[in-house]
């Protein structure tokens, strides 16, 4: 398949992506113009930002105080809500307990996902309830708001990755109706401890599994992203945007014509708070490389892959030091 790119000879600053045509639902002409930008920018990139989202920053300035409050609480308090009181990987990981790139991540976090009722339960497929802390409703508030936001907006920037695809626009909608997504909030300290054994990073090299990665920041930077020079580029702080990175799977649909970045954070100087937000397709979606994608010169790179079999096989491995699972 033949898609125009306008190539880069220096792959140093990644782009910033005005949205407002797709918020708004305008015509085709923009649209087209937006896709164009966001297939430059996942092929160049796998990141972008964007703007004019819709998304107000009073709210990133509440759901950015209450997530420092939180990190702030007692370790006793924290570990009260640890990820290993979860069947289905959610709660909180302490500094040091996750393993990247063969070395543990300086980092703090809670893993959130779909809140469901005890009774709707469904641990095969990683349905249940979140673990929230007690006395911080609002921090549980912010966040629920939160993800209700980075739904719509997940699909709005899904339907920007099918126009940059030459799909159409709701390509990829059927397949999200139920998204399976996920919720990070995290804490970069500095790292001063060095002296703990094979401490790496923030958190260490690595790609998201999933379809995209919606990422909110507060003022300190820390991301860094592996450009096609083999070289490391710091991700700055633009206000007002979210960081948006392509992963694993749309990478498998696409059957490599687009491919998910390597990416990292170090260590700041300063605490550094975060809030990645990953739109994932629905649980039983089976991903497999498109047929636009594939003919007699460019074979299918990947055998069809059922996303919640992969995502359970994925938390496993990535929380095997912590969950007893």
């Amino acid at each position: 398949m033949e898609i125009a790119l306008k190539k880069k000879e220096n792959f140093d600053t990644i782009p910033v992506i005005d949205i407002e045509p797709l918020i708004n639902n305008e015509n085709s002409i923009n649209l087209k113009e937006v896709g164009q930008k966001i297939r430059d920018a996942c092929k160049n990139f796998g990141f972008f930002y964007i703007k004019n989202h819709n998304i107000p920053q009073s709210h990133i300035d509440i759901l950015i105080f209450v997530i420092q409050n939180f990190f702030n609480l007692p370790i006793e308090d924290k570990n009260k809500i640890h990820i290993n009181n979860s069947k289905i990987f959610r709660g909180y990981t302490p500094l040091g307990e996750e393993y990247t790139d063969n070395s543990y991540d300086w980092h703090e976090c809670v893993d959130f996902g779909l809140e469901t009722k005890k009774n709707d339960s469904n641990y095969k497929k990683l349905l249940g309830p979140n673990q929230w802390p007690e006395g911080q409703a609002s921090f549980r508030k912010a966040l629920e708001k939160h993800w209700d936001l980075m739904i719509k907006l997940g699909k709005k920037i899904t339907q920007g990755l099918a126009i940059s695809l030459d799909l159409s626009k709701d390509y990829f909608l059927p397949f999200m109706d139920k998204s399976h997504s996920y919720m990070r909030v995290s804490h970069y300290p500095p790292n001063n401890n060095r002296n703990k054994k094979n401490i790496g990073e923030g958190i260490g090299s690595h790609i998201d599994y999933g379809f995209l990665t919606i990422l909110t920041q507060d003022k300190i930077e820390g991301l860094q992203i592996k450009n096609h020079n083999d070289e490391w580029l710091n991700a700055p702080i633009i206000p007002e945007t979210f960081l948006i990175n392509i992963g694993h799977m749309i990478q498998r649909w696409s059957n490599g014509y687009y491919k998910a970045t390597v990416h990292r954070v170090i260590s700041p100087r300063n605490n550094r708070y975060s809030v990645p937000f990953f739109f994932e397709p629905n649980f039983d979606t089976v991903v497999s490389p498109l047929d636009k994608f594939c003919n007699k010169h460019n074979s299918p790179s990947y055998k069809p892959l059922h996303f919640g079999d992969y995502l359970i096989d994925t938390f496993k491995n990535s929380y095997s030091s912590i969950v007893d699972y």
